[in-house]
């Protein structure tokens, strides 16, 4: 029989080989890229609301803004907006570094609204006095899919 393998293994090579494992260890272990949830190619996302306006009338805001036009680039037709707020009690220190987190108030059907880029929606909430508030939409699909963020409004109220 024909042993291929030397019965000693240099000290040189079991260096060279556990230096080995020990580098590639944590890339193996690790993974690569940042983790998160899937994201759809951009060009399957609905088009962005870029024209998000607001005006507050007694303890009221009312958001308006019209449904984007479908593009080259953006093909899915909208099927509604998910309407976000970040509300934070005026007298907090802002805090330049720190993420704004957003939580849902509100869901509006794009149906009916008549033709991209002409209709206004309107979305109206209570609001409370002594707060900044922060407002952003997202369009969605019939898949559910999301665009991306549209322009924020910001208020001291």
């Amino acid at each position: 029989m024909i042993n291929y393998w030397p019965s000693k293994i240099t000290t040189a090579a079991a260096i060279v080989l556990a230096a080995m494992i020990w580098l590639a260890g944590p890339v193996i272990i690790g993974g690569c890229g940042k983790k998160g949830p899937p994201q759809p190619p951009s060009g399957n996302k609905p088009p962005p609301v870029m024209n998000l306006a607001y005006s507050v009338t007694g303890n009221t805001i009312k958001l308006s803004w019209t449904i984007p036009q479908t593009t080259e680039k953006a093909k899915s037709p909208v099927a509604g907006f998910l309407i976000f707020q970040f509300q934070q009690a005026a007298h907090e220190k802002e805090c330049p570094n720190c993420p704004v987190i957003f939580k849902r108030v509100g869901d509006v059907p794009a149906r009916g609204a008549g033709q991209p880029g002409t209709a206004a929606l309107v979305f109206t909430q209570t609001i409370q006095p002594g707060y900044r508030y922060i407002y952003k939409v997202k369009a969605y699909d019939d898949e559910g899919i999301a665009s991306r963020d549209s322009n924020f409004v910001e208020f001291l109220f």
